[in-house]
Order: C-alpha cells, then structure tokens, then sequence
C-alpha cells in the first residue's frame, strides 16, 4: 500500500509538468478488421496505448498514438481463430518496459475462454505472452473485469455462462501469468449474475464488486448491489442501492438505477466511491406518471451506503434518445475534478444515427465545472472508454461504425480541460448554449446566455402539459414566485428555431 500511495503522489507530481495540448478526433480505418477500443493507457512522453479488439472476432491489437493523434506502432496478438479482447492496461512507472495487458482468449471453434498476461515495452516489443491454464469446467466467460491490485498481481473476475447457472470465478494471477488462487461464487443476490466493476479499496486489504442481479435470464432487478471480499474471496453485502426520491409538494420524483450490466465505480478517496449508470425517472401526482425519461445517474456514496451528491445527466435532446451502455469516471490527473462520459442513440427514429457523445466535468461535490456534446456527422461512435490525461484533459476511445459497411473503426477523441479541440469537422457543443440557476428556486430562475446565440422566448409548462408562463423581454432573469411549489419543464426558444427543454424546480 505505501508503494502504491508512492507511484500515486509521484503520478500527481508528474502531472503538474505537462503542458496544455491541444485536441483532436481521428478515425483509425482499416479494412481488414473491425476494430473497437477496450483500454487504453499513457505514456511518459504522452503518447497514448489503446487496446482494441475485433468486434466480429478474431485477433487484436496495441496501438501506440503520439500526443497529436498519429499512428506510430502497432503489435497484433493472437490469431484468426481465436477471440483476443484485453481488459486492462496497466503499467508500473518505475520500469519503463514495465507494461502489461490482461484479458482473455477464446477459441472460437472450441469455444474455450482462458485469461491470459502480456508483457509489453512502451515500444510495443513483446515480451511475454502467457495463457492462464484452468480447470475444464471453467471455460464460457460472459464479461470479464480485471484490477492490477496494490499486491502487484492482478484480480480477474468473470461471469460464467448458462451452464454454470451465471455463478462468478474469481482468480488471483501474478505478473508472470501463473495462476495462484482461484474461487468460484454461487451465492449472492438472485438467480443470476452481471459482475458490473471490481475495485480495490484504500484500506483493510479489500476489494469491491457492483453487479446486478437477473432473476429471470434477460430481465434485471432495478436495485445494484455492492460487495466487499477479502484476499481469501470471502464476500459480505455491503449495500443495496435503492431509489432517490424528491417530494415536491404533491409532486413526488423517484430516480431508479436502471442497470444494464455496464455501471461503473470508481474509488474517489478512503471514504467515497464514485457510481455511474444509467437510471428512469419518473414524476408522479398522486396515481398518474406524468413523464417517464431515461437519464444517466452520476452519483457519490460513502461506505455505508449513505449517497452524498448525485447529478442526473440528461443526454437526450428529444423524447425518444436515450444513454446506452458507456458509463466512465476518472479523475482529473491535476485534481481539478472528475470527468465522466456518456452516450446516447436514437432507438426510434434512425439507428444509429444520431448520436452524441455527453462529456461532463464536475468539481469533487459533482457540481457541473461543464458540459458538452460531441457527435460525428456520417458515423455512430459507440464510445467504450474514458482517461483523463497528464495535461488536465481526456481522450474518449471507442468504435466509429459504418452503417452501410457495417464496420467499426478505431476512434480517438482527444480534449482539452476546458472540453475543445481543434478538429473543425467534429461538432462540439454545450449541451445547452445557456447556464440556468439556482435550481431549485425559490422565487427567480436566472440565465446565462452563450454570447452567439440570441434567445426569443421561454415557456414554463406543468407537469400535465400547461402553459404557465411565457417571457420574451429580459430573459436573463425569470420571476416564478407566483407558481406553485413542483416541477416545471422550461422551454427555451431561440431566434435561429431551435428549442430546449430542462427541468425546473419550484420550492
């Protein structure tokens, strides 16, 4: 642990010596493959490390990218009849060739899955590959997660499949590929199991696992759930996490974790961890629901399950786009706040088009710092993985689609702290051209414009669809004393036709 708090102040020191970079989008396009990113990792010269993996099968890559977005190096591992995907990136900042990949290889005519090791240079020279022998009947992985624990060796947690009723294994492997311990789970919560994150907590030697549970395959129980384990895997619930509910008057808001097999948590400091997924929220007046919106729920909580802050990120611009499976956290590498990403589709009008990827950073209370919406005129970007980078800023990494070759190609999405980059024909937007605060209010709403945009109108309606208010002068400051205490949906009009909806709450 005193290592590990070393290599962590050192990092931290490092960081503050890097200069601001500028951004970048590129699209990584090959033919022979259809690439998406699983991981990803920096370097000391800032250069980045992404894993990728085939998304139709077959063998994977590293590929090294230099700080302004060009292709230097590439290592390919595995081979044609083999699934190769890696989980993890991890390096040891003491040694330069100190890099390794763990994840997992499947034969695809056998359908045998065994974890393997990869010991790589910052170069990308293999150095070692080593399969992670097991016993028969462990052998159909459904998802795996991996940790480089503070021990030096790595946890690998899997879920196995239907013939193993979804029961987890659990493995400890050390650096050199040797399997030292292994423990498969059958208790837990309900009948069948998604492992969603595995972390290592600060103290007391212990480890953390947020799954959800299936009680019937294919349906998920809308409360996920938190568990500690030892070195000797012996687990212990630690927490159910119920619903937010707000009673506003005779309005009452109730925000319910909506899992789907891809939340996230981070360990924020010794006593706060950091959550995200996706969640439904619904507003009812007695017996009715009056709206139904499916948000992503960034939320903090300490280790007795008490939530400290939650921010609900509203990534849909209409009533049918909604936030899919990308939930990511890290944080700011110079401790100026907490990056998450999250993206959206529109599973009604024209899969996939449109989407947009929602980058928000917050301050430590997950106060919105800002804001924005980055999307790809002519691909679907299926984003699958978040670093916050030595600079202040982060790279988002992932698969950019093609619908009419139905092929993915590596993209890299770089930003700086302040959430721009250089590349003109990426759209970059704030989610909303304007700021809206306090909310809740008491009395007034004020708003702050963006300085090219000019606002025409704002309409508050009710909950059951009523115009309540209409302004069209000095919209920079709205009087709302008179209404009722309750939710109200704020639309904003601009000159140029476009319109925006957000919330409002009256107390």
């Amino acid at each position: 642990m005193k290592k590990l708090l070393i290599i962590l102040s050192l990092s931290l020191y490092c960081a503050t010596a890097f200069p601001q970079r500028e951004g970048f989008f590129n699209v990584y396009e090959q033919t022979e493959k259809s690439f998406c990113a699983s991981a990803a990792i920096e370097t000391e010269d800032s250069c980045l490390i992404i894993a990728v993996y085939d998304y139709y099968g077959g063998c994977g890559e590293l590929k090294k990218i230099s700080q302004d977005g060009v292709l230097l190096k590439r290592l390919t591992f595995g081979n044609d009849d083999t699934f190769s995907g890696i989980e993890g990136l991890y390096c040891d900042p003491w040694h330069s060739d100190a890099f390794y990949a763990i994840g997992h290889v499947t034969r695809l005519e056998e359908q045998i899955s065994k974890p393997f090791v990869m010991h790589f240079s910052e170069e990308l020279e293999l150095l070692d590959f080593k399969e992670v022998e097991l016993p028969e009947d462990y052998h159909n992985f459904i998802m795996t997660r991996t940790l480089l624990t503070s021990e030096n060796d790595f946890l690998f947690a899997t879920s196995l499949g239907p013939q193993n009723a979804y029961h987890r294994l659990y493995m400890r492997i050390a650096l050199d590929g040797t399997l030292t311990k292994i423990h498969e789970e059958t208790e837990g919560c309900g009948h069948s199991i998604m492992i969603n994150a595995i972390f290592e907590f600060q103290e007391d030697n212990r480890f953390g696992e947020y799954r959800n549970s299936y009680w019937i395959p294919g349906y998920i129980t809308l409360k996920p759930r938190l568990f500690s384990f030892d070195d000797d895997f012996v687990f212990d619930t630690l927490h159910e996490y119920g619903n937010i509910i707000e009673t506003l008057g005779d309005t009452v808001h109730t925000i319910t974790n909506n899992a789907a097999a891809n939340g996230t948590v981070l360990v924020f400091n010794d006593s706060i961890l950091l959550f995200s997924d996706r969640a439904l929220e619904d507003w009812h007046i007695g017996v009715t629901t009056y709206e139904n919106d499916r948000s992503t729920l960034l939320f903090s909580s300490d280790l007795e399950g008490n939530i400290k802050n939650y921010l609900v990120i509203d990534s849909k611009n209409n009533s049918t786009e909604f936030p899919i499976a990308f939930n990511a956290i890290d944080i700011d590498k110079n401790g100026d706040g907490i990056y998450h990403g999250c993206y959206s589709r529109d599973d009604v009008i024209s899969y996939p088009f449109p989407n947009r990827l929602v980058i928000t950073k917050t301050d430590d209370t997950l106060g919105v710092i800002w804001e924005k919406a980055y999307s790809y005129p002519s691909r679907f970007l299926e984003a699958s993985y978040l670093l916050a980078t030595n600079d202040g800023g982060c790279i988002v990494t992932g698969g950019a689609y093609n619908e009419a070759s139905d092929h993915y190609d590596l993209f890299v999405l770089k930003i700086n702290s302040e959430g721009m980059m250089g590349t003109e024909e990426f759209i970059v937007q704030d989610s909303r051209p304007y700021m809206y605060y306090p909310n809740p209010t008491h009395d007034r709403l004020c708003l702050q414009f963006s300085p090219d945009v000019q606002p025409k109108q704002i309409e508050l309606h009710d909950l059951q669809g009523r115009l309540v208010l209409t302004q069209r002068k000095g919209l920079e400051s709205i009087d709302i004393s008179h209404l009722p205490t309750g939710i109200y949906m704020m639309r904003v009009t601009m000159e140029d036709g476009k319109t925006f909806t957000d919330k409002v709450v009256k107390e």
